[in-house]
């Protein structure tokens, strides 16, 4: 029998992953300790389910249109709430209102690569999140 191991993962000073290994699919525990002051609005590789086990978090969530405009919404995700995001989700969080909140994710597999973006003067601009320069959506 396979025994479940956790692997940490620490994304910065405020967010820890722990990866759960040994199951029969993939689970991620996220652990926001305060909300990040220099996090960067972005998509994912994977689309996911969340599952908010403890505190909650408040997220900005950005829709780019094909004229390169943007419209963004606000959405406040409470304790023992769940729900799906598709890989394309342009999100920030924005706060942290119990001052912490634990997560979990189950991963679905790889689709894209992962962009980080901007928005100035009521147009959108990104870049892969590897790469420094921003550019036109």
């Amino acid at each position: 029998m396979n025994r479940i191991r956790l692997k940490k993962e620490k994304m910065n000073a405020v967010f820890v992953k722990h990866h759960l290994l040994g199951l029969p699919f993939d689970a991620v525990l996220h652990h926001f300790s305060r909300l990040d002051e220099h996090e960067h609005i972005h998509d994912h590789p994977f689309g996911f389910t969340s599952h908010v086990l403890k505190g909650s978090y408040v997220e900005r969530i950005y829709e780019i249109h094909e004229d390169g405009t943007y419209t963004s919404s606000v959405h406040h995700r409470k304790e023992g709430t769940v729900h799906f995001v598709p890989a394309s989700t342009i999100h920030e969080l924005i706060e942290l209102p119990e001052g912490e909140c634990f997560t979990m994710i189950l991963p679905l597999p790889r689709e894209r690569e992962t962009y980080f973006y901007r928005f100035e003067d009521g147009k959108a601009f990104k870049r892969r999140f590897n790469q420094r320069k921003f550019r036109p959506v």
